[in-house]
């Protein structure tokens, strides 16, 4: 294994158990360390690796509380644990090892302070790239290239509770990459006065409606019904065109009679190629750190604003992972 590339995957839970199923199809041989603080989580992930042959691989995997047993130099390190602790977790593998490429998972931050936390923290002499995963759905590439829209779009998303305070950044950055736009500003004035938890640990949310500018014109609108089911729907257009991809039964269907099926791919089915890309060519499909930070120190202060004058106005952050 002296040839292995070292692989770290900090956070064990639900998202990085499923990378590392995902890296047992790595035809790189990889040294891979999993690393989390809960035991159980750890367990959790070998049990995983063991569901998808992992030791029947040319991978050599490890499970570790700490980080002390790691090696000084990373080839990978791949951030999947929650909004709330990244920050901080980001600086600790950075002040043991040096790390050549990274994958953060979002929201990136709760704070425009933890935005920059880790933009230090990662510094120049590495690359980063952020886990927005549909410009690398191949669904999404193939809808991109027979779109056919001018510009501006309206992206339009709707549906029951989808997650609209921890999700919004997945179609921010969509339609930023379908126009080639820059978020320019989130209006959250018709977002509910009110916040409720969320299902994952350290998570609130909102319903409502979130508007969004982009720097050419087009806009988003981002809706959450009270429908329980976590169902949504995308409807993109320019006015003389219009597409309407229904998520759940797997169809992409275009005003001019055009039909695109596909669907989206679990995790465990992107992380070899994702990893295998950043290692042999230095580059993804993903968007870079610095651009993903720019888009979220417009949706974070935005939503922190609201946070700050609904519940709390002494917060310092906004509570969403």
């Amino acid at each position: 294994m002296s040839t292995a590339f070292t692989t770290l995957i900090s956070g064990a839970g639900q998202l990085g158990s499923r990378y590392l199923q995902g890296l047992a199809k790595s035809h790189i041989p990889l040294r891979i360390y999993v690393q989390d603080i809960h035991e159980e989580s750890l367990v959790r992930a070998e049990q995983r690796w063991d569901e998808v042959l992992g030791p029947k691989t040319h991978h050599d995997v490890s499970f570790h509380i700490s980080f002390e047993p790691l090696p000084r130099h990373l080839d990978i390190a791949i951030v999947a644990t929650t909004a709330d602790v990244r920050p901080q977790v980001v600086w600790e593998i950075a002040n043991h090892a040096a790390v050549r490429f990274w994958v953060l998972e979002k929201v990136l931050a709760q704070s425009e302070s933890g935005l920059d936390e880790i933009v230090s923290h990662v510094g120049a002499g590495s690359s980063g790239f952020v886990n927005l995963w549909q410009r690398i759905s191949p669904w999404h590439r193939q809808i991109k290239s027979q779109l056919g829209l001018n510009h501006p779009m309206t992206l339009k998303v709707g549906g029951g509770k989808w997650g609209l305070a921890c999700n919004s950044v997945h179609f921010l950055d969509l339609l930023a990459w379908w126009t080639d736009e820059v978020l320019q500003e989130v209006y959250t004035d018709r977002l509910n006065p009110y916040w409720f938890e969320g299902k994952r640990r350290g998570s609130w949310e909102v319903l409502g409606t979130l508007e969004a500018l982009f720097s050419g014109g087009s806009k988003a609108i981002l809706s959450t019904g009270e429908d329980e089911e976590a169902y949504y729907y995308i409807e993109v257009g320019d006015g003389r065109k219009s597409w309407r991809i229904l998520v759940e039964e797997g169809i992409a269907s275009c005003s001019d009679g055009t039909v695109i099926p596909g669907r989206y791919p679990y995790q465990s089915e992107m992380s070899a190629g994702l990893v295998e890309s950043i290692l042999e060519n230095g580059r993804c499909d993903l968007p870079t750190l610095a651009e993903a930070v720019a888009m979220h120190r417009v949706f974070i202060r935005s939503l922190q604003e609201h946070w700050k004058r609904v519940v709390n106005p002494a917060a310092t952050f906004v509570p969403i992972t």
